[in-house]
């Protein structure tokens, strides 16, 4: 019998491999059967995503929260699973107070995923995409309103990049666009058919979002264990014109060329490493007028040398190995300098800058500086001395204060690890089940001790922006134990979620989890000081979580049941003042149970025993 033959996407025709896909496919269901135990489902499907979304966007370096909000998965979906639109390494998801850099440099992904947990590539919903591309992604087009046939969360995004696009406009900028196919099948195996309707849809992409920069990935089960195996660390080298180390050689001054830092920044494909920039405080970038004056310094520059007119860079690493000129770098992040790494990057990517000049820059001197820290806590503080005359927000900062370090050992000590830095510890391998972001802490905080839901849902990485906020949230007078209980609750609430509704799209479980929380929270404290102490003793029984799950459901089925509502002050309002209510009506039951049982009133003795406050904290008034 003759060989099987297939077109790959190469258009060449090939063997297919069949004995050596089953055994990727083996392996991949491997690690999603690994993974369903982990988010505790049954659902492969859904574990399959989580996979396949994980392993495609390694590259692009989101958080596990960023992963999560860009899922679109479900019912009008246009065949899109997620979206995903990232501005200088920072992904937006259309919140409130959202920004986009106005000045400087923009670096844009576009990124769209169909993920299906089956053994071949399709045609259709690779047709479904195009006409979903074409209804939502028309910049001629006015849209005034939401369109029938698409989610609200899809449009939100689609939104959110028309946006995006538009900004662009005459701005030095990078616009690529990537759509991942991932299934379980063979790449070597695919119909001609649907290779060709893969290509169309590139053109339509590339024609709406008015770039030619577009890339069409097929990724199949060999693909998905090959990125599975790639080292979480990073290590890269830097050449340098000159070396100067400390005498325990874990910090080094080095003069190199622009050209070799420009190497050091950049990938094999010459794309900027977003990963090195420090998450912390890259968004700040394009936002001063530090920027201009860089770029007209490398424009203007005639005499002297580039690290003259600079203060040069700051890196820190986790390992740092010399050889002669050159130091290789573990794990780099750049701490300092990050608008002059933007603005020479962009420089010297720009076309319309001409060749000679860029050829002489390459050759211009950088200072940087590269630490070696002994300790989490030194290198938080080298972060902070090194940014104390730039400016920065300090929301930007926020999880290098004390109370962020005190949750990350109490939570460590009770085998949740909790991410201040991003990605910290998935780097390190941790399970994602077991990493607690310190946006998810934020979220949940806002839920449980100040009732506000909604902007749990709405507005997750904003909400440090604000001082008052924050200090509510972040006080380190209250019970660690109290962050450790509100986080737990909220893992409580998702297993029991994915157990009762395990084939309900993520983004139900993620539009009702923090009413869910709030209502048991509500439920149990009057005040937000209360509940910010006493969640330290409280851990919820199965029935009041039951319970709980049953009213925010009931509730939001009501309301239309669209991540809109999810995100609605006056859906919140109702979330809180059914939570009361039912608080008030067990009260009630209770006196009237308590009456009957001793023939008198007992209604004022057991209200009175429900007004609890903390032992020793002051009087507690209503929230």
């Amino acid at each position: 019998m003759p060989p099987k033959l297939a077109v790959d996407k190469s258009g060449e025709t090939r063997e297919i491999g069949w004995m050596a896909n089953n055994t990727y496919q083996a392996l991949t269901d491997g690690l999603v059967k690994s993974r369903a135990d982990d988010l505790g489902t049954t659902n492969l499907d859904e574990a399959f995503m989580s996979v396949a979304h994980e392993q495609v966007l390694l590259k692009f370096d989101l958080s596990k929260d960023d992963i999560d909000a860009g899922l679109t998965d479900g019912s009008l979906d246009g065949q899109i699973d997620a979206m995903y639109v990232i501005v200088n390494g920072a992904s937006l998801r259309g919140e409130e107070g959202e920004e986009i850099p106005d000045k400087g440099p923009l670096d844009v992904d576009l990124i769209l995923i169909q993920s299906k947990n089956t053994t071949g590539f399709e045609e259709n919903p690779l047709k479904i995409i195009r006409a979903t591309v074409t209804d939502l992604l028309d910049l001629s087009k006015t849209y005034d309103g939401y369109i029938a046939g698409y989610s609200t969360k899809l449009q939100d995004l689609f939104a959110v990049a028309r946006r995006v696009l538009f900004d662009t406009s005459g701005r030095t900028i990078r616009v690529a666009t990537t759509v991942f196919y991932v299934t379980k099948a063979s790449t070597a195996a695919i119909h001609e058919t649907v290779i060709k309707t893969s290509q169309t849809l590139s053109d339509q992409i590339s024609k709406a979002a008015g770039t030619k920069d577009v890339n069409f990935e097929f990724v199949g089960a060999e693909e998905l264990i090959a990125l599975s195996r790639l080292p979480r660390t990073r290590q890269k080298r830097l050449a340098n014109h000159k070396v100067i180390s400390s005498s325990t050689a874990d910090s080094f001054a080095c003069l190199t060329t622009i050209g070799a830092f420009i190497d050091f920044l950049t990938d094999d494909h010459g794309v900027l490493i977003r990963s090195f920039f420090d998450a912390n405080v890259r968004d700040f970038l394009g936002k001063s007028e530090v920027n201009e004056a860089i770029k007209k310094t490398l424009h203007e520059l005639d005499e002297g040398d580039f690290w003259w007119f600079n203060n040069g860079i700051t890196i820190v690493a986790s390992d740092i190995d010399q050889k002669g000129e050159v130091l290789t770098l573990t794990d780099p992040l750049l701490v300092n300098g990050l608008q002059t790494s933007n603005v020479i990057y962009a420089f010297m990517t720009d076309p319309l800058v001409a060749e000679e000049i860029k050829e002489k820059r390459r050759q211009q001197i950088l200072l940087v500086k590269i630490i070696q820290p002994s300790s989490e806590k030194a290198r938080d503080e080298v972060i902070k001395a090194t940014n104390s005359q730039t400016h920065i927000p300090k929301a930007y900062l926020r999880g290098m204060d004390h109370v962020h370090r005190n949750i990350e050992d109490h939570l460590k000590g009770n085998g949740l690890y909790y991410e201040r830095r991003k990605n910290q510890y998935r780097i390190a391998g941790k399970k994602v089940t077991e990493i607690v972001t310190l946006a998810e802490m934020a979220q949940a905080l806002m839920a449980a001790i100040l009732f506000r839901p909604a902007d749990a849902r709405g507005r997750p990485t904003t909400l440090l922006k604000s001082d008052e906020d924050y200090i509510s949230l972040f006080s380190d007078k209250y019970p660690l134990d109290s962050f450790l209980n509100i986080i737990v609750a909220k893992r409580e609430i998702m297993t029991r979620l994915i157990a009762s509704y395990a084939s309900a799209p993520s983004s139900f479980k993620n539009d009702v989890i923090f009413h869910i929380l709030a209502y048991l929270s509500a439920a149990k404290f009057k005040a937000s000081l209360q509940a910010a102490h006493m969640w330290r003793g409280y851990s919820p029984s199965p029935d009041e979580f039951n319970h709980a799950i049953g009213a925010v459901i009931g509730l939001f089925t009501d309301a239309g049941g669209t991540d809109k509502v999810a995100k609605s002050p006056s859906f919140q309002t109702r979330v809180i003042e059914a939570a009361r209510a039912y608080a008030a009506s067990l009260v009630a039951e209770t006196a009237e149970d308590k009456a009957a049982a001793s023939g008198g009133d007992g209604v004022e003795e057991v209200a009175a025993s429900n007004d609890v406050s903390d032992e020793g904290e002051p009087p507690i008034t209503e929230a």
